[in-house]
């Protein structure tokens, strides 16, 4: 599934400690996590990029349905499928500073923040 990504789009954006050169599939394992994200944004989501020491290592499709654990409001099971760098950003080091693991962008947002 090839889409075309537009400014407007919102990413997940999730930061790794490790992951930088692993194979795509245990990158998404990795990624794959609990994630403190918010239910109702998650909705809107098109892509998910994953940062490892501000470099992006992937982007990746989320699937259908993701798993919510209600005691912690935390999201799982993301089903994350390769993407093939549709976004145009992985290789590439993002001016990217928040102490959150898990956020969402827009992506014109992250153009922004291309350091190189």
């Amino acid at each position: 599934m090839i889409q075309i990504m537009d400014r407007a789009d919102k990413l997940l954006i999730l930061k790794l400690s490790e992951g930088d050169n692993l194979p795509i599939d245990r990158l998404a394992q990795l990624a794959d996590g609990h994630w403190k994200v918010n239910a109702v944004k998650i909705q809107s989501v098109k892509l998910v990029i994953v940062l490892v020491h501000k470099k992006v290592v992937g982007d990746f499709y989320l699937a259908d349905n993701v798993t919510l654990e209600l005691n912690t409001g935390r999201i799982t099971n993301l089903g994350l499928r390769d993407a093939k760098n549709v976004s145009g950003l992985v290789g590439k080091i993002l001016n990217y500073r928040t102490a959150n693991p898990a956020t969402i962008k827009k992506f014109s947002d992250l153009n922004d923040l291309i350091v190189k």
